[in-house]
């Protein structure tokens, strides 16, 4: 009996992982490098890694990788999911903490890749309802 049972529960199991929509795949396409806001960070960005401590201590203003958004002011967000929009733009779910405190649900940036490069980024929950303009860094 006990056999069947786990049988039943592994039908059960395979058949919801079979009928679950799958997810597409992160678009992460909008990144090209590291980028800064000011360019003398730049320098800085290509010797620290991001969300370190003596990056966000040395760094003017905020920085972009991959990973996410590295503030000097003790306010950082983690990308974690990026999906590009019917609109063009790019919406990324990030984990972001301010003062070492966690938010509880992950935040919402909308990133619009600019002509010349940059990155508009909103994060209006931890940085604000204006965009922050993310230069692209130089290899």
């Amino acid at each position: 009996m006990r056999g069947w049972l786990q049988y039943l529960t592994l039908g059960a199991i395979a058949a919801l992982a079979l009928t679950a929509p799958a997810r597409a795949a992160d678009d992460w396409s909008f990144i090209a490098g590291r980028y800064a806001i000011d360019a003398p960070d730049c320098k800085l960005l290509a010797k620290g890694q991001p969300f370190s401590k003596q990056l966000a201590k040395a760094i003017e203003s905020e920085v972009l990788t991959r990973e996410g958004i590295t503030s000097p002011r003790e306010t950082h967000c983690r990308f974690r999911s990026s999906a590009k929009g019917a609109d063009g733009t790019w919406k990324v779910k990030a984990q972001c903490e301010e003062m070492g405190q966690r938010s509880p649900a992950l935040d919402d940036v909308v990133v619009t890749k600019n002509a010349d490069g940059s990155l508009a980024v909103v994060a209006e929950d931890t940085f604000g309802p204006t965009p922050l303009t993310f230069k692209l860094c130089p290899r």
